[in-house]
């Protein structure tokens, strides 16, 4: 997984750098084959924002935070990012399996209808 960080309206700091790698190199266990993340720190007037981008095969994430510090917006972003993670392999779990009617009855015995 290669990740990049670039810094807007800000000076790159080593330990923010370092901070957003290491939280965002826990993204493995929720994604699948991660390519690249690519990370976006902006600093505007009194808001820090980070902006996550997660590319995997065949999809594409992205998630957003605002905070007044830097390090609470990429933990925010994280945290976005991995509650759609959970909730995407949910979603693709019920997927598979087929709902059955409610007022369905299974039994073990066949049915015979008698038609006179």
């Amino acid at each position: 997984m290669q990740i990049s960080v670039t810094f807007r309206h800000m000076n790159s700091s080593d330990s923010v750098r370092e901070y957003a790698t290491k939280k965002l190199s826990g993204l493995d266990r929720y994604f699948d084959k991660v390519q690249d993340v690519h990370v976006v720190l902006i600093a505007e007037k009194k808001q820090h924002v980070a902006e996550v981008t997660v590319h995997s095969p065949g999809e594409v994430f992205k998630a957003t935070a605002k905070s007044d510090d830097m390090y609470a917006s990429v933990d925010q972003v994280i945290d976005k990012l991995e509650r759609h993670a959970v909730k995407r392999k949910e979603v693709t779990k019920m997927a598979g399996h087929r709902a059955r009617p409610l007022n369905e009855q299974v039994t073990d015995e066949p049915v015979v209808e008698v038609i006179e």
